[in-house]
């Protein structure tokens, strides 16, 4: 299995399939429906003006002579005004949410290249280091942890609350400190003195130095997937890109205009609305670093690759163990 019955339980969203699905057609369909839809979307807006104002005259030249009035004020101070800070901000969002994907990524590439260089560690251990297989399951059940941590849709208050800086590394450096303490002891692992269980210090070193950076690697990338944008800051941006469109139907909101030019106007707000469409769907993409076109995922693969190699290494030296316990001789594999 994926997860390990130890393992804090990490509630999984809507299906990752699905969003993919609606991520890919959502730029394709919004265009397409503002199109077929700006002649209601623009007399419903004249209608909302209507209210809103309250006037008892009705316009002879369809509005043209309004629209005259207020274009300097909408295109000269409004609209750069918004346009200024809601490119600003979207730019600054899609760069940031990009570098924390990628940090994701490297933090997890070092962290698999950490766990490999442990378990050729732990291989190489004494045969008289009988908490081999100790390190090896705390090895396989980080594994298991990192594969649960990097599913689409984690939730990352889990992640805060859960104890996800408390890993199996602890446990794993605990007995790694108990090898050590009885290797200068003169103590062997299973408490008989004069069978000393001497580990080499170039391996104990090697050990702490992979164990050191895999603990970095793991703050790093807990920060990284913990560092997201608030939710006001979203509403921000859906409001200047509504302030946007509004600026767009307050200019083009003249009778005469609509009735010439319906099919420009169309094309114009299909492509407004498309743009926007387009920026809210790589945001959210961005937002899970293990979900829609821009994720990482395949870069959790080589922990499932990682986490085989560990338990097929702890089946054999279990094999191993029990001949030497009957007596038979061990076969090569």
């Amino acid at each position: 299995s994926d997860t390990d019955s130890s393992l804090p339980v990490i509630r999984i969203g809507v299906d990752a399939d699905n969003i993919d699905v609606i991520l890919k057609w959502v730029p394709i369909l919004s265009p397409i429906t503002a199109f077929f839809t700006y002649e209601i979307t623009a007399k419903v807006f004249d209608r909302v003006i209507l209210i809103i104002s309250d006037r008892t005259w009705v316009a002879v030249d369809g509005g043209a002579y309004q629209i005259n009035i207020i274009t300097p004020a909408v295109n000269g101070i409004v609209v750069p005004a918004i346009a200024l800070l809601f490119a600003t901000l979207v730019s600054n969002t899609i760069n940031t949410l990009r570098q924390r994907q990628l940090d994701i990524r490297t933090a997890l590439n070092m962290e698999a290249c950490e766990m490999r260089t442990l378990q050729s560690v732990v291989d190489s251990f004494p045969k008289r280091i009988t908490v081999q297989s100790n390190l090896r399951e705390y090895l396989i059940q980080y594994a298991s942890r990192l594969i649960a941590e990097s599913k689409p849709g984690v939730k990352i208050i889990d992640l805060e609350f859960s104890g996800s800086i408390d890993s199996e590394l602890n446990g794993f450096l605990g007995k790694l400190n108990e090898i050590n303490i009885l290797s200068f002891s003169g103590t062997s692992t299973n408490g008989a003195s004069g069978d000393v269980a001497a580990l080499p210090p170039s391996l104990l070193s090697e050990c702490y130095a992979a164990i050191t950076r895999l603990n970095a690697e793991r703050s790093s990338r807990i920060s990284a997937l913990q560092s997201t944008f608030p939710r006001l800051h979203y509403v921000i941006l859906s409001l200047l890109a509504a302030s946007l469109c509004v600026a767009f139907l307050m200019e083009s909101d003249q009778a005469i205009q609509i009735f010439l030019n319906a099919v420009q106007l169309r094309i114009l707000w299909s492509m407004l609305i498309g743009t926007f469409s387009s920026l809210a769907v790589v945001s959210y993409d961005l937002e899970d670093p293990f979900r829609g076109s821009y994720q990482i995922s395949s870069t959790v693969d080589q922990f499932h690759t990682i986490r085989d190699a560990l338990r097929a290494s702890a089946t054999i030296d279990a094999r191993k163990r029990e001949e030497e316990a009957a007596g038979v001789p061990s076969s090569t594999t």
